[in-house]
Formats: structure tokens, sequence, C-alpha cells
């Protein structure tokens, strides 16, 4: 008689194992923190894709973005994180020192993006000493 192992006892002849495919891991992306520069803003995102090494990204915000009050400095670090998602969808092998830049265009994204978030939203009145 000859000897069989647990494990061999349980495989039927008549099935082959399948492998599956497995699912890519979503994308995390994580805001670092900004640097004060001459020309504006830039704020660290850290992209995170499964067991593959973190990727590190610089999106900027001009100066004039904020002194145009076009952005907000409450705001810009959110117009990073969808400026960097969209670049991503486009291209997933992004390199991590690809230069992005806040551009006017993102700026109205962003507003637009905002004004769809809550129509509804007041604007506030101006703050009045008494």
């Amino acid at each position: 008689m000859s000897e069989l192992t647990p494990n061999a006892a349980a495989i039927k002849p008549d099935t082959v194992p399948i492998k599956v495919a497995s699912l890519p891991r979503p994308v995390t992306i994580r805001y670092i923190g900004f640097e004060c520069t001459s020309e504006g803003r830039s704020y660290r995102l850290r992209v995170d894709r499964g067991a593959e090494d973190p990727r590190l990204f610089t999106v900027s915000v001009p100066s004039e973005a904020f002194e145009s009050r076009r952005a907000r400095f409450q705001d810009a670090a959110e117009m990073c994180l969808q400026r960097l998602q969209r670049e991503l969808d486009e291209n997933a092998e992004l390199p991590p020192d690809s230069a992005l830049v806040i551009t006017t265009a993102d700026l109205d994204s962003y507003r637009e993006t905002q004004q769809r978030r809550s129509p509804a939203r007041k604007t506030r009145a101006p703050h009045t000493e008494r």
C-alpha cells in the first residue's frame, strides 16, 4: 500500500487548481505637508499602491492664486490632491519628479466642484466691529 500525504488525499485527480489573478490594490494618496517658496506653496503628497514602494509628489500653487483670492489656503491641499489624482488616472506610472503646478483651469474646476457640492451655500456677511 502506498503512503498518501494528507494534502494529496484531498486533491481530486480530475481537478486542476486555478490561479486567480489578484485585483490591483487601490491607490492611497496622503497629504504630508507644504513648504513656502518664493513662487508660492509646494504641497507634498505620498502615493501608496499595494506592496510597491511609496512615491512622493510635489504639487505647487503659485502665490498669485492666493493673492488674487482664487485659491484659499485651507483649500489648497485638497486642490493639489485632486490634481494629482487626475494625473494618476491618466497615467498610473507618473514619475514622482513630474512638475505639477495648479493652473487657472484647476482653480476653476475646483471652484465648480465646490459649488456643486453645496449649491445652497450662503456667502458670509462681512465682519463688522461693534
